[in-house]
């Protein structure tokens, strides 16, 4: 068995001086414990790669797989998987989160040469020992020689034209796969290549492999690729994973899974391997709890399959949807039975020595339909969480009655034998919310209240004053008592509290 060795930080990679220091410790630990890989493929953008932009695809001897795991978690990535479709066997997905920078960092592995069409990707072909046999260095990375990886390449790419959906996805970048046979073809590898060819892909004739590259690196017709790419297609089916008839059912199948997912706007990405999550973000107005949630969808929905709910204004319910298309009229009539004045009223106070009055019947039957609601839509996002899904919830329920987004009748003590109807409203609201699964993750923001009051003004929708200190003086109080709660003061620049906010989510999935 092997012994991880201490890691070596060495300067940046003096090919790319942008590279994320996370990738650089990986690079570091691969090449100080002499394991087997390779950046094997898209080596014409390897500045993107280590700068985060784009995937790491490593190939990795299989005899180094278990403990190239080992060095992935000890760097903290996280193995995560496609959502909805069956994973390709012997490639693997790992992410990790680049301290400095809030970059998340993908690793995509490979254990054997999994390729083909992007759908399906239907070939396994034996050439893993060409490309780690075959290396050369950009700085600490091993990468195939040019000849090496022009093999690869050119049977990529004509694998591409066998098919109307991935003769569409090509089109789009055409242009791209003529500059790296380019800068493939740069060092006239061309002689290597064929030998290459010749030793590890016995079954593909030299001849029709040397007209398939003239066809990619000239401006051969359309036509004459596609009929090119079918010859090559049939003399790989010795290392085809499926039949034609089975590999063109799986195509469609995925097809039409991504399909309908983008009709039905489901979210699209990986999935954690751990699981899902629902992290709230919580706190008073004006603390930025809209411009965090944006920003983390944003940064999550790149790779993962992403979610936003507002558990402070859910979607009305078939239950409570003609009482909450009341409600703007009840808001003009009966304007003090807004809930946020009577909320304001009702809060409990510490030098109130008369008891508080009874709140409206209509205040109580509002709040009851809103606990109705927030459990249905916070259902809903637990049981998406628990498909693998992460939910950005703007708001979310506490254990403290009487606190924004919480049990609202519960604080006030009703009469005996008085109000029936209210005490059981009361009753059905406090039995909804306990019936709220809790978070994964609080993030409660928090800001000056001098401060939030200016936000507050230059705001598109401001908030009366009340209200907002009222909210402000509720936050220090708020109780999540199964869940952990990290608190992000966001009086700062808006570039360290998104940094602090990445590593809270990170340290959860």
């Amino acid at each position: 068995m092997k012994i991880v060795q201490p890691v070596q930080i060495t300067e940046k990679l003096s090919y790319y001086p942008n590279t994320l220091s996370r990738i650089q410790t990986l690079f570091d630990e691969l090449n100080s414990n002499n394991l087997r890989y390779c950046h094997w493929k898209s080596n014409i953008a390897l500045g993107k790669s280590v700068s985060g932009q784009t995937d790491i695809d490593l190939l990795i001897h299989r005899k180094d797989a278990d403990f190239f795991r080992t060095i992935l978690s000890r760097l903290s990535f996280s193995p995560a998987k496609e959502k909805n479709v069956a994973n390709f066997p012997s490639v693997e997905h790992y992410y990790a989160l680049d301290d400095e920078s809030g970059t998340l960092v993908h690793v995509h592995a490979y254990f054997q040469v999994i390729t083909g069409e992007s759908l399906t990707k239907n070939y396994h072909l034996p050439a893993e020992d060409m490309l780690l046999d075959n290396t050369r260095s950009e700085g600490e990375i091993r990468l195939p020689t040019k000849s090496a990886e022009l093999v690869i390449f050119v049977i990529r790419m004509m694998l591409k034209h066998t098919s109307i959906v991935e003769l569409l996805m090509l089109s789009r970048y055409w242009n791209e796969v003529k500059q790296e046979i380019k800068w493939l073809m740069d060092d006239d590898p061309i002689d290597e290549t064929m030998g290459l060819v010749e030793e590890w892909m016995p079954s593909v004739d030299l001849d029709l492999y040397s007209q398939c590259l003239q066809a990619i690196s000239s401006s051969s017709s359309l036509y004459r690729r596609i009929t090119l790419g079918l010859r090559l297609r049939s003399q790989l089916r010795p290392y085809a994973r499926h039949s034609f008839f089975r590999n063109l059912w799986a195509g469609i199948r995925k097809f039409s899974t991504m399909f309908f997912a983008r009709l039905s706007e489901s979210p699209r990405g990986m999935i954690p391997a751990s699981g899902g999550a629902i992290i709230a973000f919580v706190g008073p107005e004006a603390t930025g709890k809209s411009t965090l949630i944006k920003e983390m969808r944003k940064w999550l929905g790149e790779h993962f399959a992403v979610e936003q709910i507002h558990a402070g204004k859910p979607p009305s319910t078939l239950l409570s949807f003609i009482p909450n298309l009341l409600v703007p009229a009840l808001r003009s009539l009966l304007p003090n039975y807004r809930s946020t004045r009577i909320e304001a009223k009702y809060t409990y106070r510490e030098d109130e020595e008369n008891p508080q009055s009874i709140y409206p019947f209509f205040f109580a039957l509002r709040s009851a339909l809103l606990g109705y609601d927030r459990r249905t839509l916070l259902t809903r996002a637990f049981a998406r969480a628990a498909n693998g899904h992460i939910i950005l919830s703007d708001r979310y329920p506490s254990s403290s009655p009487g606190a924004t987004d919480s049990p609202q009748l519960a604080r006030v003590s009703l009469p005996e034998n008085k109000y029936p109807i209210r005490r059981r409203l009361a009753q059905l609201e406090d039995k909804m919310y306990k019936e709220i699964a809790p978070p994964d993750l609080v993030i409660s923001l928090s800001v000056p209240l001098e401060i939030a009051i200016v936000r507050n003004k230059n705001r598109g929708k401001e908030e009366p004053e009340e209200l907002l200190r009222l909210r402000h003086s509720q936050a220090s109080s708020l109780d999540f008592e199964k869940t952990s709660v990290v608190k992000i003061n966001t009086d700062q620049p808006l570039e360290e509290t998104l940094l602090e906010v990445k590593k809270a989510i990170w340290n959860v999935l």
